[in-house]
Order: structure tokens, then sequence, then C-alpha cells
């Protein structure tokens, strides 16, 4: 389940920035037009700003995809290191998520005596 939950915030992420990076270029297009038509070599007739906004939507895709992924990196990256460090010390989690506490082999706990 939780790499359906990070795939979700992937995307989720990527259509985000993909929408801002649309406005931003949208935007940019209205104030000065001769920059985005000089910046993205358009050739093709029709609206600048529709164009624009197009342009804009794939560069936020790109570049909220690789975000995305880079901050969902760091957090896999911490946990990971959050277990390694619990295992250190002797503690850790079972599969089903509890939390469970090291004990050697043949060592029973004082409740079963």
């Amino acid at each position: 389940m939780t790499f359906l939950r990070y795939f979700v915030y992937i995307v989720g992420g990527a259509l985000a920035s993909s929408a801002v990076g649309g406005i931003f270029a949208c935007v940019v297009a209205l104030i000065s037009p001769e920059f985005v038509g000089s910046l993205f070599g358009r050739n093709a007739g029709g609206s600048l700003v529709r164009y624009a906004a197009g342009v804009g939507m794939i560069w936020g895709i790109f570049l909220g995809t690789a975000a995305m992924g880079f901050s969902l990196l760091l957090v896999t990256l911490l946990q990971i290191a959050r277990v390694i460090r619990k295992k250190g010390r002797g503690e850790g989690y079972s599969l089903n998520g509890t939390r469970r506490s090291h004990q050697p082999l043949g060592v029973a706990d004082s409740a079963s005596r």
C-alpha cells in the first residue's frame, strides 16, 4: 500500500506542477510575447499564449516529477536509516508493523514462567 500512496504523490505533484508551469508560461507570454517567441523558437501560427501554456505544462510535468521523486527518495532513505538504527539497538518491527524487541533464542520472557 505504501508504494501506491507514493505513486499517487508523484502523479499528483507532477500534475500540480504542470498546471503551475502552464499558468506561469501564460503570464510570461502575456507580459512579454517577444521573449516567449524567441525563447521557444516558435515558427507555427496560432496563439502565442496557448503555445506557451503547452510548453509550460510539459516543462512543469518534467520538473514536478523530478522534484517529487527526489523528495520521496529522501523520505525513503530516512526510513531506511531509521530501520538500520533501530536494528543496531536491538529493536525493530515485525512484518505486520507491530513493534518487537530483540530477545536471544532460547530466552523466554518472565510472563511465561
